[in-house]
């Protein structure tokens, strides 16, 4: 396993929450490998929502991480402490109303 080795990944939440972004909130992240993916998915989220609830949509934000690099003590802070102890940056790179 490489020392040096960090990866991008993308994943959307609730804009504008007031909360930690990465307080453990009993609701998964869900992550993708590119933006398509992710955007899409949110997208989907979205038209579901919608057609289910009319006015319950609330603006969700696309976002961008980059992990810490792998290491043991990288992957004990993910297991111990969740993915906030393992994302080294994080952008938001669009809003969905």
């Amino acid at each position: 396993m490489s020392q040096d080795k960090s990866f991008t990944f993308y994943t959307y939440s609730r804009a504008n929450s007031d909360e930690d972004r990465w307080k453990h909130t009993g609701i998964p992240d869900i992550f993708f490998h590119d933006e398509e993916e992710a955007r899409e998915a949110l997208h989907e989220l979205r038209r579901d929502v919608m057609s289910d609830y009319a006015d319950d949509w609330w603006p969700m934000q696309l976002e961008k991480i980059e992990t810490l690099p792998i290491s043991r003590d990288s992957i004990f802070a993910l297991l111990n402490d969740g993915v906030g102890a393992f994302v080294k940056s994080y952008e938001i790179i669009d809003i969905i109303d």
